[in-house]
C-alpha cells in the first residue's frame, strides 16, 4: 500500500487496487465490474463439487460434461462416478489416493506443498504397498502427479445425471453407480469390480500408468 485510505479487492488470491473517484457510485460500479469479470480458478468450477466441497482439504477435481479430460489432456486421470449413497469413508479413500499421487487441494498454500520427484513417488508408493515396479533405468522425470483424480456427482442436478447416464452406458448395458474409470488421452477404460480401497485404487493407477505389471485379464474400453 502506498497510502491511506486504500481499497483493494482480492480476486482468486490476487490483489486489485482501486484508483477511481472517491464517491459511492464509482466504487459501486468498480465492485460490480470486479465481480462480473473475476473469472474462475479452473474449469472444474463449472461442475458441482458434490462431496468434495473443501478447497483446503479435497484434492479431487469435480468433473462434468463441461469439464472432463479429453484427447488433449496431458495427464492421465482416475475418475470416480458416484451418487448420494457414497459414504464419507469412500470419499476419504478417493481423496487420500489423490493426495498420495501428488495432487493438492486448490486453496492450499504452495509454500506448504511437499514436492517429490515423480520416480521417487512411484517407487515409494509401490514399496509401501508391496508392488513390484516396472520402470526404465532412468525416469520418469519431473515433479508431476502420478495421475490426476476426478469425480462426477451423478445426482447433484439433472445435467450431471444426464452426463452420467451417457457415460455409464456400455453397449446395451447401464453400469451401476459407483464406477471408476481410467482416462488417458480421451480413452475411457472402466475398472470393473475394483474395490474402493486405497490399496486397490493405487494398484490400479500404477498398473494403468505402466509403472506396475498388470495381472492377467483385460479391462473394457468405452
Amino acid at each position: 500500500m502506498n497510502g491511506y485510505p486504500t481499497i483493494k479487492a482480492i480476486v482468486n488470491g490476487k490483489g486489485r487496487s482501486y484508483n477511481g473517484a472517491r464517491d459511492k457510485d464509482a466504487m459501486h460500479r468498480w465492485i460490480e465490474n470486479i465481480s462480473k469479470n473475476k473469472g474462475t480458478k479452473g474449469g472444474s468450477s463449472k461442475c458441482r463439487p458434490g462431496m468434495f466441497k473443501s478447497k483446503i482439504k479435497h484434492a479431487v477435481v469435480p468433473l462434468c460434461e463441461s469439464h472432463f479430460p479429453d484427447a488433449k489432456s496431458k495427464n492421465n486421470w482416475l475418475v470416480f462416478y458416484y451418487d448420494h449413497k457414497a459414504t464419507a469413508e469412500i470419499r476419504d479413500a478417493i481423496n487420500g489416493l489423490a493426495i498420495e499421487l501428488g495432487n493438492h487441494p486448490p486453496d492450499t498454500n504452495k509454500k506448504n506443498r511437499k514436492m517429490v520427484k515423480l520416480r521417487e513417488r512411484i517407487t515409494g508408493l509401490a514399496e509401501k504397498n508391496e508392488l513390484k515396479v516396472t520402470l526404465p533405468a532412468k525416469g520418469p522425470f519431473g515433479m508431476d502427479e502420478v495421475a490426476k483424480v476426478g469425480a462426477v456427482c451423478c445426482d447433484c442436478d439433472d445435467e450431471h445425471k444426464a452426463f452420467c447416464t451417457g457415460s455409464l452406458k456400455q453397449g446395451e448395458d447401464d453400469l451401476p453407480i459407483p464406477q471408476v474409470f481410467w482416462v488417458s488421452k480421451g480413452v475411457r477404460t472402466v475398472l470393473k469390480d475394483i474395490e474402493l480401497t486405497p490399496k486397490a485404487l493405487l494398484s490400479a493407477v500404477l498398473q494403468e500408468s505402466g509403472h506396475v505389471a498388470k495381472p492377467s485379464g483385460e479391462k473394457a474400453e468405452l
